[in-house]
Formats: C-alpha cells, sequence, structure tokens
C-alpha cells in the first residue's frame, strides 16, 4: 500500500508540462556499507525561448529498478538551488548573443543499494524538450530519461562511475572550428570510453515526470530527417568525440537548437561496469566580431609624469600598450588598464592593441600630455619672536621659473605678493596663516602653514629711590611675558640673584644702577635687560658725638652740661632721664646718685638718623633725719621721713622706747605716718649703701607730738 500513497505524493509535488528542459546526466560514488552518493544535475533555459521562465523542480524522484528492470523504490532528493552558467566563446574574436542564458541545478542525495542482487539501474525523467530544438521530431512532446547502471559490488567489486569535468558548452558560433574537452574522471581508475550516443526520450506531455520513472531499456529519441547518432548537428566535417581523449571536434554550419548525447563507458578487467551519459541542448548562433579598440581622453593633466590608463575597448581579452616613448622598447604594458610613468614631460601618443596578433585585432590611439608635477612649500620655523620681523620666505618645490606665484598673508599685509622670495611683517603678535599657490600651464599646486609671533619679554622693575643706609628698598617686578621668564638681577654694588622679587640691604652710601634681565626659554626664547641708572640712592648718615662734663660728680653737684660735637646734623633730640632738649648744648641737673645714660639722636638734611650715647656718675649721698613730726591731721608735718639722696640701697627702722620695731621700709621715699603711736620718743636705725663702696650707718632718735 506504500507505492500508491508515494505516487500520489509525488504527482501532487509536480509543476505543470514546460518545454525548458536542456539536458542532464546523473552519476554517483560509493560510499560504503551499499550506500551510494547519487548527483543529478540538470539544466534549463532562461534564455527567451523559456517564455514562462520555468524554473528546475523543486524535487527530483530517482527510481530504483533491479537488474530485470523491475521498481525496488523511490529516492526524492530537494534541489538547494540554481546556477548560471557562464556563456564562453572559444575565440577572443567573437561574442555570443547576451540574450543567451543556462542554469544548472544539481540534486544530490544517499540511495543504499544492497549487494548480491545483480546490480541496479538509476533512472530520472522529465519532459519536455525546448520546441526550439531542429534535429528532434516534435522535441516539445519528446522528453528526457537520464539514467545509469550501479553494477553488484560483489561481481565486480565497489565502484563509482565517471564523473565530467567540464560543463558542456553554452553556445557554439557558426562556422567557427571547436574543440571541447569533455573528459571524464573516475574514482577507481578504471578505463573510459568515450562515444557518441542517442539521447533518451522520457516524461511525455500526458506525463511531464513519472513517478516511478519507467523502467529500462530506454527508448532513444527519433532524429529528425538528416540526423542521427553520428551527424547530431551540421557541421564540416562533421561532429567526432574522441574514443580516447574525450575531445568533441566540430565546425558548425547552420544555426539552431541541437540536441546532443556524448557518453563515457567504463571499464574493469575487459568488463563494462557502466555507462553515463550526458544529454544537453548545442546552440549554434551567429557569433559578432566586435573586438573594438578603445581607451579614454585624457581627463587629468596636474597629476604629474604618472598616467592611469582605462581601457575602453570592447569583446577583447588580451592588449598591447604602447605609450610612445622615443627610443626605448620598454614603453610596453599587457595589462587591462595600465599605469605609466614617463621620464619627462612632454607630449607622446599612446598606442593600444586589442587582442594582438589575432585576425580580428583593432588598434587605437590617443595623444597625451604630462608635466612635471608642481610642487612648491615653504618653511617657517614654529615660533618667531616680534624682533625676527620682517621674516624672510622663499618659496621652494617643483615648478618652472615662468609659473605664477601667490602668496597670502592675510589682510593687510602686502609684500611682494608674486616674487619667490619675499619677507612680511605683521603689525599683531599670535598666530598667521601664510599660504602659497604655483599655477602653470593650468595645473596648480599649493602649501599653508601657520606662523606664530610672539612678543619679545618685558623686563620691567620698580623700587623705591632713596633710603639711609643701610637702605633695604622694596622692589616690585613688572615684568611681562606670554612664556614663563626667568629673572637675573643686577644690583649695582656687586650683588646678582635670581630671585623673582629680591630683598637686599644696601649698606654703603651711594647711586646703584639697578638691571633686570628677562629670560624665556618657550616660545620666544630670547633673553632682555632693562637698566635703571641710579635706580637706587643710599644717604649718608650723621654721625652723632656729644659730651656730659663733667661725667662724675656728687649730689652736691648734680649740674651737668651736654655740648653735641656731632657730624652733618641738623637736629637733635638729647633724652635725659626721660626728658628731652633738641639743643646742641644746655645743663641738666640730676636729682640723683648713680649710673646715668643720656641718648643723643641727632638728623642730617635728608632725615637720616644716628644715636650715640653718654654714662654720668653721681656720687656720695645725703642723709638728714628730722627731729619730730607731729601727725595730728592738720596737714602739716603729719609724716615723719629723712631726706635721702644717693643711695643705692636703703633700709630705715623705728623703735619704739621698749625697743620694740614699728616702722621699716626700703623706699627712700617712704616715711612713717605714726598712725596708732603714742606720743613720745623714738629711736631709727638708716642703713645707706652708695652707688660707689661706701656704706654708712646713722642712728637717732625724734619725737612723736600730738
Amino acid at each position: 500500500m506504500r507505492f500508491p500513497a508515494l505516487v500520489i505524493l509525488a504527482l501532487l509535488a509536480q509543476p505543470t508540462w514546460a518545454t525548458h528542459i536542456l539536458g542532464g546526466v546523473i552519476y554517483y560514488s560509493y560510499l560504503g556499507n551499499d550506500d551510494y552518493q547519487v548527483t543529478l544535475q540538470l539544466y534549463r533555459d532562461c534564455g527567451p525561448d523559456n517564455t514562462q521562465n520555468t524554473a528546475l523542480d523543486l524535487t527530483a524522484t530517482i527510481g530504483v529498478f533491479n537488474s530485470s528492470g523491475v521498481w525496488v523504490k523511490n529516492a526524492v532528493f530537494s534541489l538547494p538551488g540554481e546556477a548560471t552558467v557562464p556563456v564562453v566563446v572559444d575565440s577572443p574574436c567573437l561574442t555570443a548573443p547576451p540574450s543567451i542564458c543556462t542554469k544548472t541545478g544539481t540534486y544530490t542525495g544517499v540511495i543504499n543499494l544492497p549487494s548480491g542482487t545483480g546490480g541496479y539501474t538509476l533512472s530520472y525523467q522529465r519532459c519536455c524538450r525546448s520546441p526550439a530544438v531542429i534535429n528532434i521530431l516534435a522535441p516539445n512532446t519528446q522528453g528526457m530519461t537520464c539514467t545509469v547502471r550501479v553494477p553488484d559490488p560483489i561481481v565486480t567489486g565497489p565502484n563509482s562511475s565517471p564523473v565530467f569535468m567540464h560543463d558542456p558548452p553554452m553556445v557554439l558560433c557558426l562556422n567557427q572550428a571547436i574543440e571541447l574537452d569533455q573528459l571524464a574522471t573516475d574514482a577507481d581508475g578504471d578505463s573510459l570510453v568515450y562515444a557518441l550516443a542517442s539521447p533518451f526520450t522520457g516524461g511525455t506531455v500526458a506525463a511531464p515526470t513519472p513517478i516511478p520513472p519507467a523502467p529500462p531499456p530506454y527508448v532513444p529519441v527519433t532524429w529528425a530527417s538528416g540526423y542521427s547518432t553520428q551527424n547530431q548537428l551540421n557541421s564540416s566535417p562533421p561532429m567526432t568525440f574522441g574514443t580516447d581523449d574525450g575531445v568533441l571536434s566540430m565546425q558548425p554550419t547552420m544555426i539552431g537548437n541541437f540536441a546532443v548525447c556524448i557518453s563515457v563507458r567504463e571499464y574493469r578487467n575487459g568488463v563494462l561496469l557502466s555507462t553515463v551519459i550526458r544529454d544537453f541542448r548545442f546552440l549554434v548562433v551567429a557569433c559578432e566580431q566586435v573586438v573594438t579598440s578603445a581607451f579614454a581622453e585624457q581627463s587629468e593633466f596636474c597629476s604629474g609624469l604618472e598616467v592611469d590608463l582605462v581601457n575602453q575597448s570592447v569583446s577583447a581579452d588580451t592588449y598591447h600598450w604602447d605609450f610612445g616613448v622615443p627610443e626605448t622598447d620598454n614603453d610596453t604594458s599587457a595589462a587591462v588598464n595600465p599605469s605609466f610613468i614617463f621620464p619627462a614631460g612632454g607630449t607622446y601618443t599612446i598606442q593600444l592593441i586589442a587582442n594582438p596578433g589575432w585576425p580580428c585585432a583593432d588598434t587605437s590611439s590617443r595623444v597625451y600630455t604630462v608635466h612635471d608635477p608642481l610642487e612648491v612649500s615653504f618653511d617657517v620655523p614654529a615660533v618667531v619672536c616680534s624682533s625676527d620681523l620682517p621674516l624672510a620666505l622663499t618659496a621652494t618645490g617643483t615648478f618652472p621659473s615662468a609659473a605664477d606665484l601667490q602668496w597670502d598673508f592675510g589682510g593687510g599685509v602686502t609684500p611682494d605678493l608674486h616674487a619667490a622670495s619675499t619677507t612680511v611683517g605683521w603689525s599683531t603678535t599670535g598666530p598667521h596663516a601664510i599660504g602659497i599657490e604655483v599655477e602653470h600651464g593650468g595645473c596648480t599646486a599649493s602649501h599653508a602653514d601657520t606662523v606664530f609671533i610672539f612678543p619679545l619679554p618685558i623686563p620691567d622693575f620698580a623700587v623705591d629711590s632713596a633710603g639711609c643706609a643701610p637702605f633695604t628698598p622694596v622692589f616690585t617686578n613688572l615684568s611681562s611675558a606670554w612664556m614663563p621668564m626667568a629673572f637675573t638681577w643686577d644690583l649695582g654694588d656687586g650683588s646678582v640673584t635670581t630671585d623673582g622679587t629680591p630683598v637686599h640691604s644696601y649698606q654703603s652710601p651711594g647711586t646703584y644702577d639697578v638691571s633686570l634681565t628677562v629670560t624665556t626659554d618657550t616660545g620666544c626664547v630670547t633673553s632682555r635687560t632693562l637698566v635703571k641708572p641710579s635706580a637706587v640712592q643710599v644717604w649718608t648718615l650723621p654721625l652723632a658725638s656729644a659730651t656730659a662734663l663733667p661725667q662724675v660728680t656728687t649730689v652736691m653737684e648734680p649740674d651737668i652740661t651736654f655740648t653735641d660735637h656731632s657730624v652733618d646734623a641738623v637736629s637733635w633730640d638729647f633724652l635725659v632721664e626721660g626728658m628731652h632738649y633738641d639743643t646742641a648744648t644746655f645743663t641738666h641737673r640730676f636729682n640723683g646718685s648713680g649710673w646715668y645714660t643720656a641718648l643723643l639722636t641727632v638728623a642730617n638734611s635728608m632725615g637720616c638718623t644716628d644715636t650715640t650715647s653718654m654714662r654720668i656718675f653721681i656720687g656720695d649721698h645725703l642723709f638728714f633725719a628730722p627731729t619730730a613730726f607731729s601727725p595730728n591731721s592738720d596737714a602739716m608735718n603729719e609724716v615723719w621721713k629723712p631726706s635721702v639722696q644717693g643711695a643705692r640701697a636703703y633700709l630705715l627702722q623705728v623703735f619704739n622706747r621698749w625697743g620694740q620695731l614699728v616702722f621699716s621700709t626700703t623706699d627712700p621715699d617712704e616715711g612713717w605716718d605714726g598712725k596708732g603711736a603714742l606720743p613720745g620718743v623714738y629711736g631709727y636705725k638708716a642703713w645707706l649703701t652708695e652707688w660707689g663702696p661706701l656704706e654708712k650707718e646713722y642712728n637717732g632718735s625724734f619725737v612723736l607730738i600730738r
């Protein structure tokens, strides 16, 4: 029951009847374990004769028959896709009509064929052939059978069939002798014999794709009048197929479509194993001899000595270029689109021969003019100091003296714009674009660059201009530059410093020149120096000097006379015991004894000052104790206090009549107020040490009166 179901499904999968099949071939390869890789290759017309552009079937059904011709099973292979077969004409002088089109499809699959059965026949059938075929009667009703025999491995050993190495030709040129290589290869190394064969009929109009295919043996096609297996197309001499070399030779003499069939038989030890038959349509056309030599006119005149040639020849396969350089044979090329470098500028006649050596060779020529390449440039430093202006520029490169040069320095700058060498200056700093263009013979070249103009660094400083020695002026660095600066100061008195803002004290009076050198090591690399003559003036100090006479005296004679002896002094300030005197001489009375220091500060007319000091000694002492006092709150004689002068150290003690201490002090200016004391006689003791080595003790008594 399985067979009818397969038939129904296969019939439902088939397209309608069509006349597009051009031919086919079936072959196989033994894989082992009774498995065979089977390949069916079909060809179809995709040109105008296939009016419905019918494609190959999506599946192909291959029937398997045993050695008795009884159907065993079907194998259905899918079509992975179609490929266009290139149209190749075996003559570079001829070209086939562009409408010729052939596509091929390959169906491949694995079929298991059990051994020990006597072998098998594999067959595929399809209808119908193109109605344009003229060497078969009613071709649109005669189908095609692709078949091959598989021998029994038990009898012959495993076998793979021969395989044709090349596709059949898509087109043959009328009256063109041709020899086609139709060799086959055999994986087993069996002997191969080639022969012309008769195509087999296959599917019918009623059953375009019979499933299963009809069993063998198969019926050869019915040849049209005048045609046969050995005379399959019009050829003079007749078509032959070399038995041993597989070369199909012919010279077609009639235009048309012809069904042509060739075979290759394989033998092993003299025993025929299988026969591979290739059934195909040969299309004979009147090929056109359209070899035309042509190449493009010169369109680029400014690319230098090298030219790129664009080949516009038609239907040529080989070429010979001659670039017209005199006295040399090395100016030729066989490239399709060559490039050539001429040895010098000039006018050359270039010649192109299409298909050189062939009867249909064609020649064309054109005149090309080449020039040495124009090149122009100039060198500029990356950085230019404003002091380097004007900048000298010279155009360099490859250009003739007659070439026109044009400089471009930006707006407002008008040096000699057409000279090869020129100078240019700018009034502003910063980047400035420079361009130059050279023109000659309609060709131009240009170059552009940028120069950066840096301003010079500006050394500047301010300083306190004058002062009294030692003078430490305040320096203020006012220098400016676009890049970091280094500083060197020459302060005029032998001192040099690299501080940005120096701190320096001038010890000696005088006038000093100060210079500041500013150095930049990036951008505008330079040094600039500013010298300020007499930038610093240091005034002379007055010399303070004075005498104090006498320098040594006693409290009895405490008057000291001070006299100024200063040099260059116009004002004085004596400081004596906290008192200021502004005269050159005066007398001062000291109020005590001891060592005293007097200071003199003098100023000259520039306001410079000097100071000196004097030491005075007041010696001896005085001690006087009152004999009575009356602390009765009448504001008179309320305190008992001795008068003391010249005491460096002092101790006073007061005792009552019973010898009890009632008062004590070390301050000569402090007295006893007698508070709470009874009237009467009191005794005292006073110890006094002078500013010299003398020590003195005083004893006595006094009366307290109420």
